[in-house]
């Protein structure tokens, strides 16, 4: 049984910790709005009045805190607290940068600290499954592996690289919100269509697009913009998506509508439609 402290315990930190108390982990969490925490009090944590507090005597320190500065203020207050050999275990969505310099300055203090971001939701952290992405030092990743192991279906170790696990998941979670902006442009078009929004998801059932990312992505990361989808024909597309939503309010399509314009302007229009990428490969 370890003795677990837990830092942050909103939606995806209470469910992690009601995994941890599952499996048998004392766990003692602190939340700035200590109802959140006081809630966890029935699956059997205890609740500490600081995060000093909750961390003194604790073999591993887990965090879901909101960005980087909540962390650094955090940390800052409760590494007097440590006790010897403790590890951090950082599963904030964070900026690569600062992640990096935190764990850098982690490291000169002799703080073993990593970063865990995961692709989880609440139900899935209860559940152990999904992914958590992490970076750091490779004997502290090692030495908490198995512990990490059992809250996730995959640990993805990412290396020493401080800011890669930082990165990764700002990537994927770039892609939740292109996918949900690019549905409500659907549902714009739908209404301006005289079509349900449930009957516009319709389509999807059959046409799943999500392969784009693998076959077109790789391609564009090479710089390779020979046309399976020429750019003008895929902006002439994004006209009627327009003129299909009738002055219904658009999320994205207007912004790729320009971004195509200004690669077609500077010659890319018999390219693929992934040119609108070659500015930044």
């Amino acid at each position: 049984m370890a003795n677990v402290a837990f830092l942050g315990t909103g939606l995806l930190g209470s469910a992690m910790v009601e995994g941890m108390l599952r499996r048998g982990d004392a766990v003692t969490v602190w939340n700035r709005t200590e109802s959140k925490a006081r809630a966890l009090e029935a699956h059997g944590a205890k609740v500490a009045a600081a995060p000093g507090n909750a961390v003194a005597g604790a073999d591993r320190i887990h965090m879901t805190l909101p960005d980087d500065g909540v962390v650094d203020h955090i940390v800052n207050g409760f590494i007097p607290k440590l006790r010897a050999g403790a590890i951090v275990v950082d599963h904030s969505t964070t900026s690569p940068r600062g992640t990096k310099a935190r764990l850098e300055r982690m490291a000169k203090a002799g703080i073993k600290f990593i970063h865990a971001p995961v692709f989880m939701s609440p139900q899935m952290a209860r559940d152990s499954v999904g992914i958590m992405l992490v970076s750091g030092p490779s004997s502290v990743i090692e030495a908490v592996h198995d512990a990490l192991k059992k809250m996730t279906g995959e640990v993805w170790v990412l290396g020493d690289a401080a800011d890669r696990a930082a990165a990764y998941k700002l990537f994927g979670n770039s892609m939740l919100f292109v996918i949900a902006a690019g549905i409500t442009d659907v549902f714009a078009m739908a209404k301006g269509l005289g079509i349900s929004s449930t009957e516009a998801l319709a389509v999807f059932s059959k046409f799943q697009p999500g392969g784009i990312i693998k076959s077109r992505g790789e391609k564009m990361a090479r710089g390779d913009f020979s046309a399976s989808f020429e750019l003008t024909m895929a902006r002439k597309d994004i006209r009627l998506m327009i003129e299909a939503a009738a002055n219904q309010p658009m999320t994205v399509l207007p912004g790729i509508a320009k971004k195509m314009d200004e690669a077609i302007a500077k010659g890319h229009g018999a390219d693929d439609l992934g040119a609108i990428a070659a500015e930044v490969i």
